[in-house]
């Protein structure tokens, strides 16, 4: 016989498997997972299959209670609406209890956008190829953060200008323009195969610490292909070696792996939040405060200005409601000044 929490766990386990059956992206299981595991830890000894509504605003009040912003809360509203609608078609329920509880709405925000002269900038400040390229993807196809990190070389299409990636409701296709064809073709290379964006590894700074007894400390990363990432590697040099600072920064550099072929080739895509720390870095150059989001608002903003019409937009961001897309239309204000000029009598 199961206890309750060894029951809560088996129940999570499958969800996630389910979650995975049902090609949701890697980000949204993590969240999803999160959220159920904070609620199996705040139920304690009730089984999920107990729960009633009033568990799920217990719930939710306590994650208010932390001050996080109320898209947080949102969000785990989302996650346990589909684990309890899980359980239901399971047969485990006969009702969702997160389905009778109310939130405040979402209170819709005007996203900020920058201007083509800022884009130009931003593009003009990158370093080097790796992160021009990825600037230009980013503002060409208007695609998230997650889908640049999916993106794979087999996937892109040169000819027909388009790129197949995984979406947050599976895999889509991003077109994009002409000018950005150069810089993919340059920074692919030869290569056939692997993630598009290949990860690079950044010298990470050596740490040497001196102990009082006359020994040397320091610690390094080494990259594990069997759980494919990088593991710290701890490293020590014992007092009766009596060595000197430079003495022990040499031994220590020896002891350091040359860069795994593995990571370097785009087998291993990039970390979760190098897409953001790349664009914020090379912004940060030129004085703009932008991450990828604000780059994707900033594309859907500018094709709207040049005319382009809603559902077109939609298509391209990958919204499955044009709601979230009409958004956009708060933004451009060069669209709203040629419906004045057009229309009113005054122009006329």
């Amino acid at each position: 016989m199961l206890s309750t929490s060894e029951f809560n766990d088996d129940l999570t386990r499958r969800f996630v498997r389910w979650l995975r059956v049902q090609e949701y992206t890697a980000d949204t299981n993590r969240h999803y997972l999160s959220s159920i595991v904070a609620l199996c830890r705040f139920l304690n000894d009730i089984p999920a299959t107990d729960v009633t509504h009033l568990d799920i605003r217990d719930f939710l009040a306590s994650v208010a209670q932390r001050g996080v912003k109320r898209a947080t809360i949102w969000r785990a509203m989302s996650a346990l609406r589909c684990f309890f609608d899980f359980l239901n078609m399971g047969g485990l329920i006969a009702w969702s209890p997160p389905r009778f509880v109310r939130l405040p709405q979402l209170k819709r925000r005007v996203p900020r956008v920058l201007t083509e002269n800022q884009m130009r900038l931003l593009s003009s400040a990158a370093r080097d190829l790796h992160e021009r390229t990825m600037i230009e993807v980013l503002y060409g196809t208007g695609a998230r953060a997650g889908e640049v990190r999916s993106m794979r070389v087999e996937d892109v299409d040169l000819e027909a200008r388009r790129i197949r990636v995984l979406g947050k409701c599976g895999y889509r296709y991003v077109l994009f323009p002409r000018a950005i064809s150069g810089f993919l073709r340059r920074y692919i290379g030869k290569r056939r195969s692997g993630y598009l964006f290949v990860c690079r590894l950044f010298p990470r700074r050596l740490h040497l610490i001196h102990d009082p007894d006359g020994s040397w400390r320091s610690y390094f990363y080494k990259y594990n292909p069997a759980v494919k990432r990088s593991e710290r590697v701890h490293w020590y040099a014992s007092r009766k070696e009596r060595l000197t600072y430079k003495q022990a920064l040499r031994r220590l550099k020896r002891r350091i792996p040359n860069p795994t072929p593995e990571i370097l080739i785009g087998r291993k895509p990039l970390g979760t939040t190098t897409v953001r720390y790349v664009v914020m870095r090379v912004g940060l150059k030129v004085g703009i405060h932008v991450n990828p989001q604000l780059i994707r608002h900033t594309f859907a903003t500018h094709l709207l200005d040049h005319g382009a019409d809603i559902r077109m937009i939609q298509k391209m961001l990958g919204h499955i409601s044009v709601g979230t897309t009409q958004a956009y239309t708060h933004v451009s204000m060069k669209q709203v000044q040629k419906v004045l000029d057009k229309c009113h009598p005054r122009n006329l």
